[in-house]
């Protein structure tokens, strides 16, 4: 859990400005060796159903608050200038096919919504198939 604050003051036009941020995350994640497999795997001649190496599965989430307000300070009214909740879920699937190559499934998505009307809700997604080659002896 992470809370911020920040206030900036300004003389020349006599305004404070607000920024609040909170963002709440959790992640986990486990490993399994010698998962089945509820179909063959290709290219394999054997006819087993198995995974002989570990395979590792982690998921991460966060919730994420921003709210940029402006006040007076010879008026007691302040106002939201800008702010947003973000989403971002990202789980991953590592599999160890020799000590020497891996292969990583990944899915990343961040969506932004904000609290004001100017600006417009995103969705961020990334996703893809990761294959790292160890040359080292």
């Amino acid at each position: 859990y992470t809370k911020q604050r920040q206030l900036s003051l300004s003389l020349i036009d006599y305004q404070l400005s607000e920024v609040r941020s909170s963002e709440i995350s959790f992640g986990g994640g486990f490993r399994k060796k010698g998962m089945k497999l509820p179909f063959k795997v290709p290219f394999t001649k054997v006819d087993t159903k198995k995974l002989d190496n570990e395979i590792s599965f982690n998921l991460n989430f966060s919730i994420r608050n921003n709210v940029t307000s402006n006040s007076r300070l010879d008026q007691n009214s302040s106002f939201a200038t800008n702010g947003s909740r973000e989403i971002t879920v990202s789980p991953t699937i590592d599999y160890y096919i020799s000590n020497r190559i891996n292969v990583k499934l990944y899915f990343d998505q961040r969506r932004v919504n904000p609290y004001i009307s100017s600006s417009a809700p995103t969705v961020d997604t990334r996703a893809g198939v990761q294959v790292r080659i160890s040359l080292s002896p």
